[in-house]
Order: structure tokens, then C-alpha cells, then sequence
């Protein structure tokens, strides 16, 4: 079903012909799974795990079986023995010795900018929960969710010039209204959508908390998902080696809303390999009784000092320049801040070089190694090497 010509866009709405026994039948099957209770949080999150861990166990069953159980090792040297949660203190160590290996100068904000990035991995698709004091509380689960994903490179790179693949979505055949084609279960991603997450684990909102929003000012930005796909008939007399374009049914929907709905699709809780799952439109029924994040992408910024230690380290780790990136970042930066524009327009045609970066750093979570990392000082004021 995959096609080279460029797809066309359909000016049809997906609601036109939504009523349908398919579509209600996917709509039906999603209300069942939220009257069982098997939409919470907590229950989202133990299926993200085992989804996420046996994704990345298949990629790595040849040369690394047991490449999860080595995750769930390494959390346990970065365990605070205090909290039980991930220890920031612990995780500058790791850098330290695992990434630099004495050779690389870790920028100063470097730690504070992996833990945040593994901390918005963990927490993903939801909004990160803090605990007393305001602090990030990454457990072991939130951790291995963290680094499955960010191992996981979505660019995996052949070459200098490599690049993401086109979004592949998983699609079922069926009819809408008067068109014969496939139905879009599952959104596949591609760069872009690689770059919002990038931005959104970095960054921080613009406004002051108590600071209200302008009048008229508040913004919300959409994204076109796939809905449906079909080819338009071609007359008889046209000749068949003239390439067909396909026709995607799209709607918008919140830029805060569409991770959530990947994952809520890509983790039923319970798969029908007969009947096939629901649509990933119809989990839309369970957006009021998540979390979901309350800025829009445009009410956000990243500091340019994050970034700029975030590529430093990529360079170093890649072995590669980025021809002027830093430059570009810090004559961007107003105020010290990158909005989500100028980050898409900085990062566009460096989306590779991030994720390959970060797949090789976060891989090293998964290496079993025992070198003694000492915990900081606890509260009766003693160290502990593991």
C-alpha cells in the first residue's frame, strides 16, 4: 500500500461519512474499555511499558535478550536510596563516567538537561507528575519507558545524508461513504513529530505562573492527522501507467492531544486479531478523563543555554560538527529563550543528527557495567557505594 507519488488532500471532512457501522462499532468497543476501567493512567502506562519493552527486546533479541532486565539494572545504580526515584546527583556521575570517559567536558547544564529529557520520556504522553517540593519522581517502569524511547532512534543513520522515512501509519481496509480504501488505525510519525517532542521535554513556559494570558492571545496549534485513504477511480480511457496520487482524509486535532491519542491506539487494552482494534479516532471518547498538557506550543520556550550544551555534547558524541548550529542558536535566542518557531527552523534540517545523538546516549543505559558509583550524602550523613 505504499505509494511514491505525493498524497493529496482530500477537502472532504472525515465527520461526512463518520457515521458508519465500522466507525461506530470502533467507537463502541473504546466506551466498553473506559466502563472497565481499563483506560486510566496507570493502566495506559503498564501497557506503554510492555509495548515499548518488547519493541525494543525484538530489535536487540540477536546481539542484546536482555537489554531490558540491563535498564532496569542501571536504574537501580541511579536509584536515590532515599526516595527510590531517579537521582539526578547519580545521573551527572553517570554522564560523567559513561559519556565523557574523562576525554569529553560535559557542559556545565548538561545533567540538568538529560534528566529533564528522560524525565519527559518517562511521563510520556502525559504531563510529567511532581511530587512534594515540586520534584520530578522518575520510577523504574517511567525510566525503562524513557529509554526504550529515546533508544529507539526514529532516524536511523546509513550515512551523512540519511534522514527520517515517511510517517508509515497501520491502516485497515473499509469503506467511507462512497470510497473503497483503508481506515488510519495508527498514526505513524516522521520528523516533525520527533522535533515536538524534542522541544517539548526542554523546554519551559513563557508566561509567569500567576501570569495571565493576553486577550485575543491565546493560541492553539493543530496538526492534520490521517483519517482515511483511498484512489480516486481513473477513467478507462485514461490509460493505467499514469501514477494515481492517493487522497488522505484529514482532521485537526490539538497538537496537546495527539501524542496521547497515539499511544491510547497503539496500547489497546485488548488486542482482536479478527475483528481488528479500534480506530485511533475513537479513543478521542477518553481525552476528558486523562491528563493532557495544558500549554500550547507557542507558550513555550527553551532556554538557548540548554540547547546549545545539548549540541556541544551531540558534536562530541556523534564526532561530527553541525556547521554553525551554536552560532545559530545563540543569535536566535531572544532573551535567552527559543520559542517553538525558531526551534522548527533551527532544527529542521538537523533532526537526525539529535536523535541519532540521543540514541547513542541513552544505549549506554542498557550496557551492563559495574564500575562503584557512590551515592550523594543521605540524610544520616553517610556514602554508599554500589
Amino acid at each position: 500500500m505504499e505509494d511514491d507519488t505525493v498524497p493529496s488532500i482530500s477537502p472532504e471532512s472525515f465527520v461526512k461519512f463518520s457515521d458508519n457501522d465500522r466507525c461506530r462499532v470502533s467507537r463502541s468497543r473504546v466506551q466498553d474499555f473506559l466502563d472497565r476501567g481499563l483506560m486510566s493512567q496507570d493502566a495506559v502506562y503498564q501497557r506503554y511499558t510492555e509495548e515499548l519493552s518488547e519493541r525494543l527486546t525484538s530489535l536487540r533479541r540477536a546481539d542484546h535478550p536482555t537489554i531490558i532486565d540491563d535498564i532496569r539494572v542501571s536504574f537501580g545504580q541511579l536509584r536515590d536510596p532515599v526516595t527510590g526515584y531517579l537521582s539526578k546527583d547519580l545521573l551527572e556521575q553517570w554522564i560523567t563516567k559513561r559519556i565523557s570517559k574523562s576525554a569529553v567536558n560535559v557542559p556545565q547544564p548538561l545533567s540538568t538537561v538529560l534528566f529533564d529529557i528522560i524525565a519527559f520520556h518517562a511521563f510520556y504522553p502525559f504531563p510529567i507528575i511532581r511530587g512534594s517540593e515540586q520534584q520530578v519522581q522518575v520510577d523504574q517502569d517511567g525510566f525503562v519507558r524513557a529509554i526504550c524511547l529515546l533508544t529507539l532512534s526514529p532516524a536511523p543513520r546509513y550515512g551523512p545524508n540519511s534522514s527520517f522515512s515517511a510517517a508509515r501509519h497501520g491502516r485497515y481496509s473499509g469503506t467511507w461513504g462512497p470510497y473503497l480504501g483503508w481506515y488510519i488505525a495508527l498514526r505513524g510519525r516522521d520528523a516533525s513529530d520527533f522535533r515536538r517532542r524534542m522541544f517539548r521535554c526542554l523546554a519551559i513556559p513563557l508566561l509567569t505562573p500567576g501570569e495571565s494570558r493576553p486577550v485575543g492571545g491565546a493560541r492553539c496549534t493543530m496538526i492534520e492527522v490521517p483519517r482515511f485513504a483511498y484512489y480516486e477511480p481513473v477513467p478507462q480511457d485514461e490509460g493505467e501507467e499514469e501514477e494515481v496520487p492517493e487522497i488522505i482524509v484529514v482532521e485537526g486535532e490539538k497538537e496537546t492531544e495527539v501524542d496521547v491519542m497515539d499511544v491510547l491506539s497503539e496500547c489497546p487494552p485488548e488486542v482482536d486479531r479478527l475483528t481488528a482494534n479500534p480506530f485511533r479516532e475513537s479513543y478521542r471518547l477518553v481525552l476528558p478523563s486523562i491528563p493532557r498538557s495544558s500549554e500550547d506550543l507557542t507558550e513555550l520556550g527553551v532556554t538557548t543555554e540548554k540547547l546549545v550544551a545539548l549540541v556541544q555534547l551531540h558534536e562530541k558524541v556523534q564526532k561530527e560538527g553541525t556547521e554553525g548550529l551554536v552560532c545559530q542558536i545563540q543569535s536566535a535566542g531572544r532573551d535567552g529563550m527559543i520559542g517553538w518557531l525558531e526551534f522548527e527552523r533551527l532544527f529542521v534540517e538537523n533532526s537526525e543528527f539529535l536523535a541519532e545523538g540521543l540514541s547513542s546516549i541513552s544505549s549506554t543505559f542498557a550496557e551492563r557495567r559495574h564500575e562503584d558509583l557512590i551515592y550523594p550524602t543521605t540524610q544520616i550523613g553517610k556514602s554508599i557505594v554500589i
